[in-house]
């Protein structure tokens, strides 16, 4: 199954990143929308929607006792879907560096280019991600690989203490210090944290699944007027300086609400175009900061020249081609690559999942 709001949650958050880092390019700063200073916190969104839709996606997994071939098999899902992707954006951005072409003068070191080609660029161990988004991809793969100890731990009668687990790990993070528009916001290639980040979040997703059947929350949470009060509850959260570790905290339930899939809800989530967004944020994650860069490159070689007056249409252009160019990166990387490496595969339990996960 599918769940067609959290598809549109996940294309409206990856549009919100983009839109978030397309005016920290000087010449595009102009078009920087206060509305999303705290995008950023998206990523969050991404990490706790990770956890919640795996969990539904592989139930049967989770409540089984772990198997060596069964891990295998979810471990190769895993891969499919965020591999073939990773490793052609790496490459773009790899040859970027070579030519130059972000006029930044970058030097590669080796051990960056294979902590990349292996997907452990952002686990702490100083490397750079070569593709700036990739980081947050790359933890991930800690909780892929760690998915059936804390699948244990969200389904055992010590749930408290993964909740509390998590929460402190967050905790961690908004307290390092290290955040860099905001105390979530810890990206640092020499610390651990970015991937304590990203398993306080995807557990808390885990354990938002968990009790999404709960009849007495279902009731509180499943209509209009409590999406309403939650999304009210993160506005005003967003409001207060630092409140950023408040704001994760409310994403499962933001989550939860959606999940109920009330009028509401697919109104705003389940349209056509937040799903086809959903559908390729994925590549729409990875790819616009390079796009980004290379418009910026060519609008400031206009400015150069004199052409000053077609910035707006410039930017409205660049949103549009990356949509577009993302569009046939999914079609022709991204399902193309996930059927190679899952040729020959027994499909596991929630495999279906695969799309918005």
């Amino acid at each position: 199954m599918r769940v067609d709001t959290l598809t549109g949650m996940r294309g409206i958050a990856a549009l919100s990143v983009m839109l978030y880092h397309l005016p920290q390019q000087p010449v595009f700063a102009a078009f920087r929308m206060s509305l999303f200073d705290r995008a950023y916190l998206c990523v969050d969104l991404f990490f706790v929607l990770s956890g919640f839709v795996m969990a539904i996606g592989y139930r049967d997994m989770m409540a089984a006792l772990p198997s060596a071939r069964r891990y295998r098999d979810f471990l190769r899902h895993r891969l499919a879907r965020v591999f073939p992707l990773h490793l052609v954006v790496t490459l773009a951005f790899l040859l970027r560096a070579l030519v130059d072409m972000s006029g930044d003068g970058g030097r590669l070191a080796t051990g960056d280019v294979v902590a990349n080609l292996v997907m452990v660029q952002s686990w702490g161990l100083g490397t750079t991600a070569l593709a700036g988004n990739s980081w947050s991809v790359s933890t991930e793969c800690v909780a892929y690989l760690l998915f059936p100890l804390l699948a244990i731990g969200v389904r055992s009668r010590w749930w408290q203490a993964a909740a509390m687990g998590a929460a402190a790990l967050l905790l961690l993070v908004a307290l390092s210090g290290l955040g860099v528009r905001g105390p979530m916001d810890v990206v640092q290639r020499d610390s651990i944290l970015p991937v304590l980040r990203c398993l306080g979040g995807f557990i808390l997703g885990m354990l938002a699944q968990r009790f999404a059947g709960h009849p007495i929350l279902r009731g509180r949470l499943d209509g209009d007027a409590a999406l309403v009060v939650v999304c009210t509850a993160i506005a005003l959260a967003l409001l207060i300086p630092g409140g950023d570790l408040i704001v994760v905290l409310l994403l499962p339930l933001l989550i939860l609400c959606c999940s109920y899939e009330g009028r509401l809800a697919r109104t705003v989530l389940a349209n056509p175009v937040a799903m086809r967004l959903g559908i390729i944020s994925y590549s729409l994650y990875l790819w616009h900061p390079l796009l980004r860069d290379i418009a910026a490159r060519s609008v400031t070689m206009a400015h150069g020249r004199g052409i000053v007056q077609y910035d707006t249409l410039a930017y409205a252009a660049l949103i549009l081609v990356t949509i577009l160019f993302c569009e046939c990166t999914y079609r022709f990387v991204e399902v193309p690559g996930r059927r190679l490496i899952l040729r020959r595969t027994p499909r596991v339990a929630g495999s279906a999942q695969e799309a918005i996960a």
